[in-house]
């Protein structure tokens, strides 16, 4: 067995057994649940800005809305791109980062500065975001 955990040695054989039924429930379960990005993501943002009286959740509500929807038409353009057969790989990796600094310094007013920390410090949240997400994916795929 490749673990001591019941529920992860089934999930496992499952794998292996039918990896193309795993991978349509994950699929599946991604698209269903993909709104739990939101209130997954909130929280992590409030905590760019502590205490601040200036901004409320409502604020930070609508900056992860605006910046998922960028991202997923992003994710939609770069696989257009992809089919047609142009590799994009470092329009992939330079537009997230340059949309979310630039995201941040209008919706909040920040300077480059504050905008710059902010920056590096939510590209940790969106990867802590979407290991969280994965993990939730995963959860409702198993069971």
């Amino acid at each position: 067995t490749a673990s001591d955990i019941p529920a992860l040695n089934q999930a496992i054989k499952a794998m292996y057994d039918n990896p193309g039924l795993v991978t349509f429930q994950l699929q599946t379960n991604a698209y269903k649940y993909s709104w739990a990005l939101i209130p997954i993501s909130v929280p992590f943002v409030w905590l760019l800005f502590p205490f601040s009286r200036r901004f409320h959740l409502y604020d930070h509500t609508v900056f992860v809305t605006y910046s998922l929807s960028f991202m997923s038409l992003l994710a939609v353009a770069l696989t257009l791109i992809n089919a047609a057969g142009a590799p994009m790989v470092a329009l992939a990796a330079l537009l997230p980062p340059w949309h979310m600094y630039r995201q941040l310094r209008s919706a909040y007013a920040l300077g480059r500065c504050g905008a710059l920390w902010r920056t590096w410090a939510l590209l940790f949240i969106a990867m802590t975001v979407l290991i969280l997400f994965a993990i939730l994916i995963a959860a409702q795929s198993g069971g």
